[in-house]
């Protein structure tokens, strides 16, 4: 990463209106190691040589925060209600994320949570429900089965109703259920019915505590965040922390305050993948995002924390491996809440405008048996298509890709997007967009594979593999045009008012 006196070259300087915070795009040849350096606020991460964050970085932040010229009218109220529930499974479970773990849960290191926030009356469009959920991800029909049940009592609309998966590898794998039988299908399909009745019992309880609140936010940075994507000669050859590659350090922060101004909800959200824990930890945590939590609120007695995942597919947390780093990881991003709440904040409009549509993106005619054979071997995506085949099943004619934006007033965008986004989509629409007014969600609703940047199909390797333009291309993603990258980017302009249109230069 750049010092603050390189701020001002960097052309992704952008990704952090607020704050300094570079995000540098470049190639590298080889991993750098990564070490923790420093405590408290001053803690920083180290990968190689270069500081993620450093004390010059931090101190620029904590400078451009007092001289802000932010003199906005007091936020409008509205009802606001939030509640969190314990998830954490009561039986040992297979986990998600790591392939090479074949055995069930050996215990529990540390609890999940689901947190609900809804914001605004049944009057009009109703309330919308933001829904933040340790797990690595919710299948849909769990979602579907929730809020039909939530909307038996409130008037929720689908498009207000968003469910944020925390993508932790290190919880339940009910997207695998199906191909699970005997005692591990009996404990997941359990282990689905408690997490159906907790995440009802959650928005039920948001709602029914909705008061008179106030919402403002501001936006800061946090430095664990590395690139994983090492390369040479422009293309992909393995996994490692490339201080070099692109990444999205900032820390967006949503404040709930009551009619006192004392604050109720902290939200915050962070493009890094939830993944301190590797495939040899065999206990449930819920990682970076669950201690994070945990320390904004013994920070702040009274809160509710959530978390929200950006676009942070192609970035790991740096250092990984143990329980302590995801607490080290953790107490990083809640010591920047802390100075964030220092102040000053800008206010929020409780006027909250919803839009969402469905990209359709075809499917190609599938290839001969044996050629979708070889790719099954590489791609998962293409062992999916090949499954269904082999079971007979009508093949599906496109793929839909669902976004979703929720707009407060001219104040804030904030945008949901399914599945594993890589940080180049936040680049790319923090550029073309106001990105001072934006907020990015991915892992909305549904997690099912990666949606990768043209760079990244060009460079290969893991996540273009695997990724939503492999499934619908068996397996050519470069193939797919118009690209994934630029319908979904444009998209989100359509849906998004002009007034959060960057302005030309």
């Amino acid at each position: 990463m750049m010092d603050a006196k390189n701020l001002s070259t960097n052309k992704f300087a952008g990704l952090n209106s607020f704050h300094p915070q570079p995000a540098n795009v470049r190639s590298t040849t080889e991993a750098r190691s990564c070490s923790w350096t420093g405590s408290g606020r001053r803690r920083l991460i180290r990968c190689g040589r270069i500081a993620s964050l450093s004390a010059a970085t931090f101190l620029a932040s904590a400078l451009l925060t007092l001289v802000l010229p932010w003199h906005a009218p007091a936020a409008e109220t509205t009802p606001v209600g939030v509640a969190k529930v314990d998830i954490t499974p009561e039986t040992p479970v297979r986990m998600y994320g790591y392939a090479s773990r074949t055995t069930e849960s050996e215990g529990v290191a540390g609890p999940l949570k689901a947190a609900a926030l809804a914001i605004g009356g049944d009057e009009g469009d109703g309330p919308a429900v933001l829904l933040a959920v340790d797990c690595g991800t919710v299948p849909v029909s769990i979602r579907a089965e929730v809020l039909r049940r939530v909307q038996a009592k409130s008037p929720i609309k689908p498009e207000r109703f968003m469910l944020c998966n925390s993508h932790n590898h290190s919880g339940p794998n009910l997207k695998g259920m199906a191909e699970r039988e005997g005692l591990q299908l009996e404990h997941l399909a359990a282990y689905a019915d408690l997490l159906k009745d907790r995440l009802e019992q959650v928005v039920h309880e948001a709602l029914a505590s909705r008061r008179p609140s106030q919402l403002s936010w501001t936006q800061g940075s946090v430095g664990f965040a590395a690139n994983r994507r090492v390369l040479k000669d422009g293309k992909w050859v393995g996994f490692g922390a490339v201080p070099e590659g692109a990444v999205d350090h900032s820390l967006p922060l949503l404040r709930v305050t009551d009619s006192q101004g004392k604050p109720i909800a902290l939200v915050v959200n962070y493009a890094c993948h939830n993944t301190t824990l590797r495939g040899d930890f065999k206990q449930i945590h819920g990682d970076w995002a669950a201690c994070a939590q945990q320390s904004i609120e013994a920070d702040h007695p009274g809160t509710v924390a959530m978390v929200t995942i950006g676009c942070g597919a192609d970035s790991d947390p740096c250092p990984h491996s143990t329980v302590e780093l995801c607490r080290q990881h953790g107490r990083a991003l809640a010591d920047e809440v802390g100075r964030l709440m220092t102040g000053p904040f800008r206010p929020i409009s409780p006027k909250l405008t919803v839009r969402q549509s469905t990209l359709e993106i075809p499917f190609f005619d599938p290839p001969p048996p044996e050629e979708l054979r070889r790719l099954a071997a590489k791609s998962h995506p293409a062992a999916r298509l090949l499954k269904l085949i082999e079971q007979g099943e009508t093949l599906p004619s496109s793929f839909a890709y669902e976004l979703t934006t929720w707009t407060f007033g001219d104040d804030l965008a904030m945008v949901f997007l399914p599945h594993e986004v890589v940080v180049e989509y936040a680049i790319r629409m923090k550029r073309e967009l106001d990105g001072s007014r934006l907020w990015i969600n991915a892992y909305s609703n549904d997690v099912s594979g990666y949606v990768v940047s043209k760079r990244l199909i060009g460079e290969g390797g893991y996540e273009a593999k695997n990724s939503l333009s492999a499934m619908v291309s068996h397996g050519q993603p470069e193939e797919v045009q118009p690209a994934m990258e630029d319908r979904i980017v444009e998209g989100v302009k359509e849906l998004l008012p002009g007034g959060f249109h960057a302005m030309l230069k």
